[in-house]
């Protein structure tokens, strides 16, 4: 049996592919993009998401998480590094007394400015690569996200195919 020695080229759309394996590896490479754009501050990409949607207003974590897809415990070690930074102010909810929201602090607010100067730079040239609208592109990603929902909440109902007590020999 001869061995095919495997391709060093991005596996990106390639035929012996999968969807899933594409968006893993766009992520990587947004993950790029997003780090080259923060060149120069002490944010991380992911603490930029947090930032950014903090920008429009005060939130509750709950508001965050769902906001961000992100779980509760990594939402709270990103808004713990903002809060270490003195980025961010938590003050009780005045809806919901068992929660809490939060809100950037003026410095935090200066730190959003700073980073958005190399996003906004690091989006033209994206944009500028882009083969077609920006807006199809967007549009395409929001059928996937829908598609990804639909897939999780039916495998999170069903049994899992590895579960040995459900497999049958």
């Amino acid at each position: 049996m001869t061995r095919v020695k495997p391709s060093t080229e991005r596996q990106v759309g390639v035929p012996d592919g999968n969807l899933v394996l594409d968006l893993f590896l766009l992520q990587q490479r947004i993950g790029e993009l997003m780090e080259l754009a923060l060149r120069g501050t002490e944010t991380r990409p992911a603490e930029y998401a947090v930032y950014s949607q903090l920008a429009i207003g005060p939130m509750t974590p709950r508001e965050l998480s769902a906001r961000l897809g992100l779980t509760s415990s990594t939402l709270t070690g990103h808004l713990d590094a903002l809060a270490r930074r003195q980025h961010v102010t938590r003050s009780p909810n005045p809806q919901d007394g068992r929660s809490y929201r939060v809100e950037l602090t003026a410095e935090g607010l200066a730190e959003v400015a700073r980073c958005r100067q190399g996003f906004r730079h690091m989006l033209k040239e994206l944009g500028g690569q882009l083969p077609v609208p920006e807006a199809e592109v967007r549009a395409l990603f929001r059928v996937v996200d829908e598609a990804a929902d639909r897939a999780a909440a039916q495998l999170r109902a069903a049994p899992s195919p590895l579960d040995s007590s459900t497999n049958s020999y």
